[in-house]
């Protein structure tokens, strides 16, 4: 017994002493910088068969290695693994709501628009009693995608969803300023006065009709601007020239109290505040 302790011991004082050189040599050694968490991605049915059959334990799973991930160490490389993970996740359980908001604060901001859109609009399906997966959805299409008319088609949406009217006001508003900008300036009028007959009476309708009037004078005088050029010869070079022109009586009031103004092409544009003039 006491032979098989003492080589028992030797053994392990040996194996102590590789495993220690070893340890040592490894640790001086260069090491690449990646996220150990997002090295790889499995195959659906293999993350299923790993969970036990389970989609949602599988969802979980994955979720758990996107939530451990530093961000402030990964490489384009390691987003795009977590992007697959997180459409992984949107396809085994798309109502997964951490899966949703982390897709949203932190892929497309990292060039992952695609998939950042793809988990948005899985977790909007799953979830029609939640306005939020549409708006980011929505705005993915504004900020990313550079496609206003798009973005504000997906509030409106949102908006159908809210349940609170001051989260309806906010979502029709915002999507009434991306109308704007993703219109033809007399279609956009006309949509935001559909949006203001839509709405409830009171102060909200109010704003966006008033809001539908000032696109519908920009219009007018953008069409005029164009009629001033035509016989002129030459763009406007301030608003008064259709006055002058005799092609106005006196120029529009702002509703909103904004006013109106040039681009540096002569081309009537709206304020966005009291004290915004192109130079």
């Amino acid at each position: 017994m006491r032979r098989e302790a003492a080589a028992t011991f030797l053994a392990c004082a040996v194996f102590a002493v590789i495993y220690g050189f070893a340890a040592r040599h490894l640790s001086s050694m260069p090491r690449e910088t990646v996220a150990a968490e997002l090295l790889a991605t499995l195959p659906r049915f293999a993350q299923v068969t790993m969970a036990a059959g389970d989609r949602h334990l599988a969802a979980n799973l994955a979720g758990f290695r996107v939530l451990v991930a530093s961000t402030d160490r990964m490489s384009k490389e390691d987003y795009a693994v977590q992007a697959r993970l997180q459409k992984d996740i949107a396809w085994l359980n798309p109502a997964h709501e951490d899966n949703s908001y982390i897709a949203a604060s932190i892929l497309p901001w990292s060039g992952e628009v695609d998939a950042a859109l793809y988990v948005l609009k899985r977790a909007a399906d799953a979830r029609p009693f939640d306005w939020s997966p549409l708006f980011y959805y929505g705005f993915g299409f504004y900020h990313f995608k550079h496609d206003p008319a798009e973005g504000a088609r997906w509030l409106l949406a949102a908006a159908e969803r809210a349940t609170v009217p001051q989260d309806q006001w906010a979502l029709q508003n915002i999507a009434a300023q991306w109308i704007e900008k993703g219109y033809e300036t007399r279609t956009a009028a006309n949509l935001v006065e559909s949006m203001a007959a839509g709405a409830p009476a009171g102060s909200f309708r109010k704003y966006l009709h008033l809001r539908a009037v000032r696109l519908g004078d920009l219009a007018r005088l953008r069409e005029l601007a164009d009629t001033y050029a035509r016989f002129k010869g030459k763009n406007l070079s301030r608003l008064d020239d259709l006055v002058s022109a005799g092609l106005l009586e006196s120029l529009p009031r702002d509703p909103l109290g904004l006013g109106y103004d040039l681009d540096p092409e002569g081309r009537p544009i709206l304020r966005t505040s009291p004290a915004a003039r192109v130079q």
